[in-house]
């Protein structure tokens, strides 16, 4: 390895990284008010009452705020080992792809072209996830994300992130980002079986409340650029490429190098386009 090639912070592994969204709880969470959350607390409570003792009433409600209590107790006690700090990389880190053929990162930043995939749903009515048509959409959806994930080498996707808006107080849109190798990997998957028979229903169904949009940013080498401090692998950092190492073996390298070295020091340096000065 040369000196000069930037430094991995995360181990390789002989299988792709894991980080498949649950977009069934993703979007649970979304659904509800929060006053709507707090009505459905109030009459369990109310319940309990109507068909315990007071004191054997009031325990589940006494127990989960004991649990809470104690919980956050200890994890706050334990410091920077606490739950929260689970894979995360102190200091700065800089996302670069590696070499498919060598799984080396090598010295230049933003050496290679990347697409970025962003693809959301909203419903806009008041019934939000049981809205006509809502769960159908919302199979399709899981069903279109679960192919790419599977295909993701035939597709070249290297990795997505799930991200939910925050325009209101609840039913907010719903986002997937996904990063291809390239525009072809994601016009195969554009047009796959799976993709069409779900736009085929989407169109048929004319549902006005549920909407759609997508945006797709091909981006050139030496045009994009990261950086993370203190983070756990986010966005194109949490991406996982297969690459093949000097012995022939398959392995999936995390894009997340180390960024206290002379280019990516800076902006224009991680973007390849202030190499020459160091």
């Amino acid at each position: 390895m040369s000196p000069k090639d930037f430094v991995g912070l995360v181990g390789n592994k002989k299988a792709p990284h894991t980080d498949k969204a649950d977009i069934f709880s993703f979007s649970v969470k979304d659904a509800f008010h929060l006053q709507t959350f707090l009505l459905f607390g109030a009459a369990g409570q109310i319940a309990l009452f109507a068909i315990l003792p007071y004191r054997v009433a009031v325990a589940p409600v006494a127990l989960l705020g004991l649990y809470s209590i104690v919980t956050t107790l200890i994890e706050a006690a334990k410091g920077p080992s606490n739950a929260y700090m689970e894979d995360v990389i102190l200091g700065r880190a800089s996302a670069q792809l590696p070499s498919p053929e060598t799984g080396r990162f090598h010295d230049q930043p933003a050496a290679h072209p990347i697409v970025v995939f962003h693809f959301g749903v909203t419903f806009n009515h008041p019934l939000g996830l049981f809205a006509p048509g809502v769960k159908q959409t919302m199979d399709h959806f899981t069903a279109c994300n679960d192919s790419v994930v599977a295909r993701a080498d035939e597709y070249g996707m290297l990795g997505l992130s799930p991200w939910r808006a925050g325009e209101r107080g609840s039913s907010n849109t719903l986002m997937m980002v996904y990063y291809f190798r390239d525009v072809d990997g994601l016009n195969k998957f554009a047009h796959d079986d799976l993709h069409r028979k779900a736009w085929d229903w989407i169109v048929k169904a004319g549902h006005k409340h549920i909407g759609f949009f997508h945006e797709a940013f091909c981006v050139p080498h030496r045009a994009y650029e990261s950086i993370y401090v203190n983070f756990r692998p986010l966005l194109m950092g949490a991406t996982s490429i297969k690459c093949t190492d000097e012995n022939g073996e398959e392995n999936w390298v995390r894009p997340i190098v180390d960024a206290n070295v002379g280019p990516l020091k800076s902006q224009f340096g991680r973007m390849g386009r202030a190499f020459k000065e160091y």
